[in-house]
């Protein structure tokens, strides 16, 4: 899709999934476009994998995991926590509502790294233990007494799919090698 050509790289490995085979295979992409079909909106990525065994038939489905972008020990935030504040002076700022010790809510300008569809890395602005307000923000003011409900988030992101999310592990744990 178009939101994510800015993340293919020649030479990025992928994992390819053959459900009519129910297995996975290692490959990495060795061209791509450059240009999006006007029609759908995608970019034509071609990925070498290795068939050895010559399993992988010509027109078989597959589904395609890469990593988009990847970062290690940040904080992040679910994405509905995110307001964008904008006035006519300034330019547009993220900002997140944070409770204090005294569940008290206070408004933060924070810088947004990578931003998912679930999850958002904050460069600046939070700490990792900082309690942000996920929804309904409109209703809080500064300073205002709240009573949280605590509520639990994922501590990543899962990747994107047509139709769902395609969990590419399943058959690495069933002991599958990935077809080496």
């Amino acid at each position: 899709p178009e939101s994510y050509v800015r993340y293919v790289h020649l030479g990025d490995p992928v994992r390819v999934r053959v459900d009519a085979l129910g297995r996975s295979f290692e490959g990495k992409i060795v061209r791509f476009t450059r240009s999006l079909n006007f029609e759908t909106r995608t970019m034509e990525t071609e990925v070498d994998v290795p068939n050895q065994d010559l399993a992988i038939d010509s027109g078989m489905y597959a589904n395609v995991l890469m990593r988009l972008n990847h970062a290690d020990n940040v904080v992040t935030i679910p994405v509905g926590a995110l307001v964008l504040h904008q006035t006519p002076q300034q330019a547009p700022q993220e900002q997140v509502e944070v409770l204090d010790g005294d569940n008290r809510v206070h408004i933060r300008d924070v810088q947004v790294g990578i931003e998912g569809n679930q999850l958002a890395e904050i460069k600046s602005g939070l700490q990792p233990a900082d309690r942000v307000i996920v929804a309904a923000q409109g209703k809080y003011t500064e300073g205002e007494a709240v009573t949280p409900v605590p509520e639990k988030t994922p501590a990543s992101e899962t990747a994107p799919q047509s139709g769902g999310v395609i969990d590419m592990n399943a058959d690495a744990n069933a002991g599958d090698n990935g077809g080496k």
